[in-house]
Formats: C-alpha cells, structure tokens, sequence
C-alpha cells in the first residue's frame, strides 16, 4: 500500500510537470506570435472585415485601411487643381478611367496597396510589380510618362498625408513611419533633375491612344501639335493678317485649289512631326529635309522665295493665332515661341 501510495505521487508529480511543461509550451508560442507590426497595431492587422468594394467578401482591415488611403490619393490627384502637376504621370492611366476601363486604375491601387502592406509588416500580402526604379522609368514602363523630380515628390506624399489624415489617420504616430516608409522610396522613384520641367509632349497628353476626329487613334500629345498646324496653315491661306506669307506657298496653295490636298497633308504630317520630336515625343520622328534644305528654294522645287527675318517672325504670328484659336495655354504657346525662335531653327529657316 506503501508503495502504491509512493507510485501515485510519482505519477502526479510527472503528471503536474508535463502540464506545467505544455501550459509554459503554449505560453511561449502565443508570445512569439504576438504580432506588434506597424500593420497590426495601428492600422487593423488581419482582422476580417466585410469588403465594401466587394460584396459578400471579406478583407483584412489593415489592408482595407491602406486600399482607402491609396484609392482616395489617386482620385485626388485627379479631381483637384492642386495636384494637376502629377496629372501627367497618369496620363495613361486617366485616359484608361475616361473611357470607363477601370483594370489599369485597379491595377495600381493593388500594387501600391500591396506594396504598402508588405511594407508595414503584413504577413499575407506580397508587392510582386516592377522595382521602383522601373516603375517610374517611362523607358522600362510605357505606362509611365515623365521622369519624376523631387518638388513633384513631395506634392505627392503631400497628397497621400491629407488623405490619411481625412481617412482617419492623421495621428503623427501613424504619419511619422508612413511618411518615413515614403521617403525610403525617394531616391529610387526621382529620376529627373531639380529645376528642369517635364517634356512638353508628355504635358500635352503624351503617349496615351485616343480618338481623333476623324477615327484615327493618334498619341494624346501629337493631337493638339497636329490641329494647330493644320489651323496655321489655313491661316496663312485664308486669313488677310498673314497675305504676305502666301508667296512662299504657290505649290501647296494651287494643289489645294485643284482638290489635291496630299502637298497639305505631307507639310502638315512633317511639321507635326517636327514639333512632337523636338519637345519630347519618342514615338513621332521628322524625316523630312533638314530645314536649311527644305527652306532653300535651289533645293526644294515647293519652296518659292528665301523667308526673310520679318516674314519668319509673321509666320510665328500665326501660329500664335492658331494655338490661340486651339484653346492652347498661354504658358505652352510661350514654350512653342521659345522653340520657333530658337537661334537654331531660325537660323535654319531665314535665308533671305
């Protein structure tokens, strides 16, 4: 009996130090899978929510916090003149939104989304796009028009901050590592110099497809260079202001008389191309004579007279009138004048 009594408490002792083993077992797991990230303490963690993009499905609401924010920058980017100077960065992208196709805004918002949420600490989300270098490198990314500089940077983040605060987290401790998380990024996304603007082309609409009048698609930046030289050249033509110039353009003007409009489609193609390559247009090349040559009426059979300074700065005059007529900004048509007085080109062009 003795010895029975001694085997009981043998096994109960065993027995109390297997469970104090499992219960200190547990206890150490539970403490390693405590989760204090950024993503799980401030922003929601993995808690599931009802998707209100989604109906019937559910999402984390870490991820669902940082999906607004992202969302709700890129509307604002979009909708508020403040922000009009990062418009053209999304030129492709709004384009896309303009004609109800939502997969390329959609794209977006999940990428930086999970770029985001891997970045604070989210366990079940992965960033799988392009390095940030590429991303933002209109040579790697065709959906990307203009190299970023810093001053656009900042008006981003800028963006991104009030967001966050109109979201609900615009507590600085929520702010401070988001705005840090940020600024670890700068080095890779600014490409582009301080103090040097994006290409005018890219301004004007850059590379994004959309419909002319007449059901052509054309690049969005080569439209508006397009109908002010067709404007220009009927300038000339018709209107008394510019009489002087019509000398120079016999051929053209006789081929058009006669119905035989391929002199006016070939100058007004050349001299588009002309203007979209030398602002920044990649895809839009002149090839055409150079313009000593095609100026030269001992080379160029279409050409009558040597333009003289005074006709040059007339014709200048008309295309001032025809971007005018066109609704172009008065800012942009000062960098059109700035190109056409360039001492290069007019160099070229004054033979007389």
């Amino acid at each position: 009996m003795k010895r029975l009594n001694q085997f009981s408490v043998m096994l109960l002792l065993m027995t109390a130090v297997v469970f104090w083993s499992c219960n200190d077992k547990d206890d150490m797991d539970q403490i390693k899978e405590t989760d204090d990230s950024f993503y799980a303490t401030k922003l929601g963690g993995e808690m599931k929510v009802a998707d209100p993009s989604n109906q019937g499905q559910m999402i984390e609401q870490g991820y669902l916090n940082l999906r607004t924010i992202v969302t709700g920058t890129v509307l604002k980017i979009a909708s508020e003149d403040k922000y009009a100077e990062l418009r053209p960065y999304f030129n492709v992208l709004l384009a896309e939104v303009g004609a109800e196709d939502m997969s390329g805004f959609n794209a977006l918002v999940k990428d930086f989304t999970d770029l985001l949420a891997e970045s604070t600490g989210a366990k079940n989300f992965t960033y799988s796009g392009m390095s940030m270098v590429d991303a933002h490198n209109p040579a790697a990314n065709d959906r990307m028009n203009g190299m970023i500089d810093n001053e656009d940077f900042d008006l981003f983040v800028e963006a991104v901050v009030e967001v966050a605060t109109d979201a609900g987290f615009g507590e600085q401790e929520i702010l401070g590592p988001v705005g840090q998380l940020l600024e670890g990024t700068r080095d890779a996304i600014v490409q582009r110099e301080d103090g040097t603007m994006i290409d005018l082309y890219t301004r004007l609409g850059g590379t994004v497809m959309v419909e002319d009048g007449d059901g052509n698609m054309e690049e969005a930046g080569y439209l508006p260079l397009k109908a002010v030289v067709t404007e220009t050249v009927l300038l000339v033509a018709s209107d008394p202001e510019f009489a002087e110039l019509k000398p120079y353009f016999p051929v053209l003007l006789a081929e058009v008389g006669a119905g035989d409009m391929s002199g006016f489609n070939t100058l007004v193609e050349n001299f588009s191309d002309l203007l979209a390559q030398s602002i920044g247009s990649t895809n839009y090349v002149y090839e055409g004579m150079n313009m000593v040559d095609a100026h030269n009426p001992d080379v160029n059979s279409r050409m009558t007279g040597k333009i003289t300074s005074a006709d040059y700065d007339l014709f200048i005059q008309a295309v001032v009138k025809a971007a005018t007529n066109k609704g172009v900004p008065e800012s942009v048509i000062g960098e059109f004048g700035a190109l056409l007085t360039s001492e290069g080109l007019k160099g070229a062009i004054v033979q007389g």
